[in-house]
């Protein structure tokens, strides 16, 4: 996956995928399908259109002999509901730009809303996500195989879940599979960190940044520290999304994470893919929820009281709002914040 160099931007703004096919369709044998019509009245038969029950509105044009299929392009726009229930949520909450950062994008219709995206945070655990995303990129162009095995390096043994020190000694090589599937199921610290041993941590540290988009920033900081903000985690759970199959594994160690806490908390009817991170008063949850409508999501906190309830809450609310359950209204701070800009422009 080949990347540009990271510049600064202004504002930043999402990379969606737009869909826009052209297909040109040959009409063949068309004298036959005319019943021999002669060539006159064959000209002045009107073009013929075509629309296909499906909801990207693909329509077939025939013009000259030929068929245009065009797919409407639906054009990314914020999303002013959630944008509303996220002032709500904020105002309840007593969050704000120092402790909260916020992202949403539904990938069916491709609504979104960012909020405090290019904060950074202390990543705790969900960096696990991205240096799981790189070996597997490894394992699909063949430099490993899920049956490599990794050295238990000194001075990678970490408290924390998972297995891995329970099973294996420093000095033991284990397979990659095992650590994979440790370091995200079960969020183990210690198959972690030896697998961040194995690349090097500066090493490490460049191999991840790939994933995000050019045009985000990223400090010096990051190549240093363990540290996130919601657009680098939307980009790196945006491109996890859009190549499921190259991270068929992984989506489903995500599923099996975590069970019955943060974003899949009060969501038991769907499957969600996510990964969290609470780490010194740094509460995260970012991921995938596979409802009728899909979307990414990703809930970011520093110093939140019961932060895992305040997460566990949002990605419910969240949720009810996709499936049409939720009906969003303006805060009274923020309808008399919309009275107030009403005042101001008529003077």
């Amino acid at each position: 996956m080949k990347r540009g160099k990271h510049s600064k931007r202004d504002t930043y703004k999402p990379k969606f995928k737009k869909s826009l096919y052209l297909v040109l369709l040959s009409l063949i044998g068309v004298s036959f399908l005319l019943n021999n019509q002669d060539i006159n009245t064959l000209e002045k038969t009107q073009p013929v259109t075509v629309k296909e029950n499906s909801e990207s509105n693909i329509q077939e044009t025939s013009n000259n002999g030929d068929i245009t299929m065009v797919e409407e392009t639906i054009i990314p726009s914020e999303d002013e509901n959630i944008k509303i229930l996220m002032q709500n949520t904020m105002e309840e909450y007593n969050l704000n730009e120092n402790n909260f950062a916020f992202f949403y994008y539904n990938k069916e219709n491709e609504k979104y809303y960012f909020y405090n995206e290019d904060t950074f945070f202390t990543a705790a655990s969900t960096v696990k996500v991205p240096i799981a995303m790189y070996y597997y990129d490894k394992i699909n162009d063949g430099t490993y195989t899920k049956d490599s095995e990794i050295l238990y390096a000194d001075g990678t043994y970490e408290e924390g879940g998972g297995t891995t020190s329970a099973t294996y000694s420093v000095g033991d090589k284990i397979p990659l599979s095992f650590l994979l599937k440790q370091s995200i199921v079960n969020s183990d610290n210690t198959a972690v960190n030896i697998l961040i041993k194995n690349l090097g941590y500066n090493n490490c540290r460049h191999n991840i940044v790939e994933y995000a988009e050019e045009d985000l920033i990223i400090p010096e900081d990051f190549y240093s520290e363990n540290i996130t903000s919601a657009s680098y985690a939307y980009d790196v759970i945006n491109h996890l999304y859009e190549n499921q199959d190259s991270y068929k594994d992984l989506i489903e160690d995500m599923k099996q994470s975590s069970m019955g806490i943060y974003l899949k908390k009060y969501i038991t009817d769907y499957d969600v893919a996510h990964k969290y991170g609470s780490y010194d008063g740094y509460v995260h949850d970012y991921g995938i929820v596979f409802s009728e409508h899909p979307y990414l999501i990703g809930i970011f906190t520093k110093g939140v009281p019961e932060a895992d309830e305040v997460i566990a809450n949002i990605s419910l609310d969240v949720l009810n709002y996709t499936l049409g359950k939720l009906e969003i209204e303006p805060s009274n701070n923020n309808q008399n914040e919309n009275n107030t800009n009403d005042t101001n422009t008529t003077n």
